[in-house]
């Protein structure tokens, strides 16, 4: 099985694949505890910033957040999946298998990704604790009783799809071309062995 110059072979596509599930699975393993509630306590301390009354802590090992005085109170346990810990495995898992690209410019993307991330993963829990404390327009005029999980699922979806979009398209522009060229260069890898075997 060959490719074309300039293309990946199925080889460099398959390891690429599999370095990135390696990468991601095992970043999943790192403990997130002390993540939670730090994120916790940075949405805490930028509420109380904006004037709202907010708190944070610990309650049976979980750490949680509140937002109180609004038309609503809430409540929110802050779990892994809230930290964006996820997103920066995913990160983690397209960056360092590149071949192509200095360690530099690596080290550099993921620095801005990572930072990145958690601006995104920030506004996003304020968006979604806000916008259920306090009836805002449109949303009130569709929502009559919001819980956290009314904005939860669509902003968290909205976010996980754009936010990616834009972390993938912007490192590829600022600081590795290679990770863009090597995405859109994945399909040719395979493309010899899909021949093959859909004849």
């Amino acid at each position: 099985m060959t490719s074309s110059p300039g293309e990946p072979s199925f080889k460099d596509s398959a390891l690429y694949i599999l370095m990135f599930v390696a990468i991601t699975w095992g970043f999943q393993l790192v403990p997130s505890a002390w993540f939670e509630g730090f994120t916790a306590q940075t949405m805490s301390q930028i509420m109380n910033a904006l004037g709202l009354s907010s708190s944070h802590g610990f309650e049976g090992g979980k750490a949680y957040l509140t937002l109180l005085g609004g038309v609503r109170d809430v409540y929110v346990t802050i779990v892994r999946e809230c930290t964006g810990i996820h997103v920066w495995g995913i990160l983690l898992g397209l960056v360092l298998p590149l071949r192509g690209g200095s360690w530099t410019r690596k080290a550099a993307s993921l620095v801005y990704g990572a930072i990145l991330i958690f601006l995104m993963n920030v506004s996003r829990i304020f968006l979604t604790v806000y916008l259920t404390a306090y009836n805002v327009p449109p949303f009130t005029w569709l929502f009559a009783s919001p819980t956290v999980e009314t904005y939860h699922y669509p902003i968290s979806f909205l976010y996980g799809m754009i936010g990616v979009a834009i972390l993938i398209l912007t490192i590829t522009r600022w600081f590795l071309p290679e990770l863009g060229e090597t995405l859109i260069g994945l399909p040719a890898g395979f493309k010899v062995l899909l021949k093959r075997y859909w004849r």
